[in-house]
């Protein structure tokens, strides 16, 4: 399994969650000291935080041009289906990672329709006077899970709810990996039933 190492430590990431805000009162509203998760009383000691695992499929794809044949990565994340164009590869490590991982809702097939379309529509949507890129072949398609910190507390006495924080760059991601994690979360759930 391939998989990214995280550069946010746990620390660092508790701390961008409870950092001052307004939500918080400017850190007036008092917190709970954070629970290991594992421990026997996790779910009822908000807040605390765990590394999760999110699956994107990466899918080289060639381009031709006037200027001649290139490739560009993308990614398509496992559940949302959402599609970016992918970078970050220098930390890329094989093995299993440590923390929950999730299997992808889509299959390959899928994933590799939506990277060519969503590849499409970017290449479409950019300003140039020159003629665009054209995608091609598929390279390959690679699993590969992304890690993020999940951050759970109270939201209202007895209403749980989470935030997310980008465990390799240290940055808040978009609204659609929160709702990824949540149907994964419930995906995984769903599986452990049957």
């Amino acid at each position: 399994m391939k998989f990214l190492e995280p550069r946010t430590s746990e620390s660092a990431a508790i701390r961008f969650f409870e950092r001052r805000r307004l939500r918080n009162l400017w850190g007036l509203l008092g917190r709970r000291s954070p629970a290991t998760p594992g421990s026997s009383d996790t779910l009822h000691r908000v807040p605390y935080a765990e590394l999760v695992w999110l699956p994107y499929y990466i899918i080289p794809i060639k381009l031709r041009s006037p200027r001649g044949e290139s490739e560009i990565t993308v990614s398509v994340e496992g559940y949302s289906g959402s599609v970016a164009v992918f970078q970050t590869q220098a930390n890329t490590v094989e093995g299993k990672p440590q923390g929950e991982t999730f299997r992808p809702r889509l299959d390959q097939i899928e994933a590799t329709r939506l990277a060519r379309k969503g590849l499409l529509v970017t290449i479409m949507g950019r300003r140039s006077g020159r003629e665009k890129p054209v995608p091609q072949e598929v390279v390959r398609v690679d699993l590969l899970h992304y890690p993020f910190w999940v951050y759970y507390y109270e939201r209202r006495r007895g209403r749980l709810d989470i935030r997310v924080l980008d465990a390799v760059n240290g940055s808040k991601p978009g609204p659609g990996v929160r709702a990824s994690i949540l149907n994964a979360f419930a995906s995984a759930k769903r599986d452990a039933a049957f």
